[in-house]
């Protein structure tokens, strides 16, 4: 485990480091584009998709074998990826071949691998 920072403590009774704190968040706008990549990622079948696209591009029907799901339900669930920009594709012939397009989440996704708590 890496070594613990020591976390300033802050209380309304005592000292308050309120002011610094709030200079620390990030603006309402990027609170609320996170919380909606994070509700995109939550999603158990997303996050799977997610998963298996970490070193693969993967077309729908593959998709659809890996998931045993229907082909509906996977669309509807790679749309949502697309709209959130976590994942585009490229055509090939008639084939749409799914990949992760944003290097962030790859990385995020790489680290929450690393949690062992299961």
């Amino acid at each position: 485990m890496n070594e613990s920072k020591i976390l300033i403590r802050s209380c309304c009774e005592d000292i308050s480091h309120l002011e610094q704190i709030n200079k620390k968040l990030p603006s309402e706008d990027k609170i609320l584009y996170l919380s909606k990549i994070l509700k995109a990622i939550s999603d158990p079948t997303r996050l799977k998709i997610l998963m298996a696209l970490l070193e693969y591009e993967i077309c729908v029907g593959e998709m659809v074998n890996i998931l045993k799901l229907p082909q509906t339900n996977v669309s509807h669930q790679l749309k949502i990826l697309r709209e959130k920009g976590l994942v585009s594709f490229k055509k090939d012939k008639k084939m749409s071949f799914y990949y992760i397009c944003n290097d962030e989440i790859k990385d995020l996704l790489i680290d929450i691998l690393k949690i062992n708590k299961v």
